[in-house]
């Protein structure tokens, strides 16, 4: 379905009276956004916008808690390394820095704008839109992904589905009746980890490995990445990166509260392997390319420059952490026995530009 199709379907609806609902969970504002489904009359979600003012910085965040941690707990409030407010450009970046790779494990997300009354506002734009009916209430900034269904975040799939270490022999995984049903037509319900299965999830992960490293995400954990098990020719998996709002830091984090990626915590085994030959053909031709690194920043310049604080010697702060991160990525794909636990050891570094006279 064309982006720009179901952003229209998503208007419709919440002129229709189908607003969107808020996601209880997390520090600020998202909401789930719901079409007609015209050939089955049904209601369907298709996405979740964060707008801009109701971030945790923003000044309609609708969490009570964080605004009693903001203007309580001010020390303790945020992510230093982090430019306030970005979080829904964020989002949308890790969509472009994922394409540009070649990666295709974050849903498409663009920065939209959307209006709605279950949006929080302040009280003079819900009054001004009660004297202007035509004019309505005011759209909002925010980063639109698009919904991905059939998925479970990774805790959920690895208590159904534990990973099998290479000296135990392959076995059918029991899926608890409780979430499949006996005699569940669903592919999870066929899963078995071969050794194929198990190289092919491998690439998967180190794909989400890269993304996080490279965008240096600060809040990776094990419920914000989802897996589909699909079933082709054979059974395969897939993994959408999903919430990407807390990631392109401006520096490095502080040693005291250092955000490890959360895929860290996966079995030793799937973890500590060198990143495979697929992965370093994929990305090394790219992350060693001037035209590749050119065509990316001003991609990335663009889409900062939609956000009105955008600064660009903050911009130029966040370049430098991105590649210096891909600075140590690139000698870590180059290295034959190194794959994700030693590229994670590897001293943070910056890059910095200069203009040479």
């Amino acid at each position: 379905e064309d982006f720009g199709q179901l952003l229209d379907g998503v208007r419709e609806a919440i002129a229709r009276g189908v607003q969107p609902t808020i996601n209880a969970q997390g520090s600020s504002g998202s909401y789930f956004c719901r079409v007609f489904d015209h050939q089955s009359a049904d209601i369907r979600t298709v996405g979740i916008f964060k707008p801009k003012d109701e971030e945790p910085y923003g000044k309609l965040n609708p969490k009570w808690t964080k605004w009693l941690h903001r203007n309580c707990f001010p020390c303790f409030f945020g992510r230093g390394c982090l430019i306030p407010n970005l979080g829904y450009v964020s989002e949308a970046a890790a969509f472009l820095l994922d394409r540009r790779l070649g990666l295709n494990i974050v849903p498409r997300t663009e920065v939209v704008y959307l209006a709605s009354p279950s949006f929080y506002y302040t009280r003079k734009d819900r009054m001004q839109s009660l004297r202007h009916l035509e004019a309505g209430l005011p759209p909002k900034q925010g980063s639109f992904q698009e919904f991905v269904h059939g998925y479970m975040d990774a805790n959920r799939f690895f208590a159904q589905c534990p990973w099998i270490d290479d000296d135990i022999s392959n076995g059918k995984i029991a899926i608890a009746d409780a979430v499949l049903p006996s005699g569940s037509t669903s592919p999870i319900n066929q899963l078995q980890w071969t050794s194929e299965l198990k190289q092919q999830f491998r690439e998967e992960v180190e794909k989400l490995v890269v993304l996080d490293y490279l965008m240096r995400n600060t809040d990776r954990g094990m419920d914000n990445w989802m897996i589909k098990v699909l079933a082709t020719a054979r059974l395969h998996l897939h993994i959408a990166a999903i919430d990407n709002g807390l990631a392109f830091p401006w520096k490095h984090p502080d040693q005291w509260r250092s955000y490890p990626y959360g895929w860290l915590r996966l079995p030793r085994t799937l973890l500590d392997r060198p990143f495979s030959e697929r992965t370093r053909k994929l990305l090394l031709p790219m992350l060693t390319s001037r035209d590749w690194w050119q065509r990316t920043v001003t991609e990335l310049r663009q889409l900062f420059q939609q956000d009105e604080d955008f600064n660009e010697r903050m911009f130029a702060c966040q370049l430098s952490v991105l590649k210096g991160q891909a600075w140590n990525l690139v000698k870590c794909l180059r290295e034959p026995a190194e794959g994700p636990l030693q590229l994670c050891e590897r001293v943070a570094a910056v890059v910095i530009d200069e203009n040479v006279q």
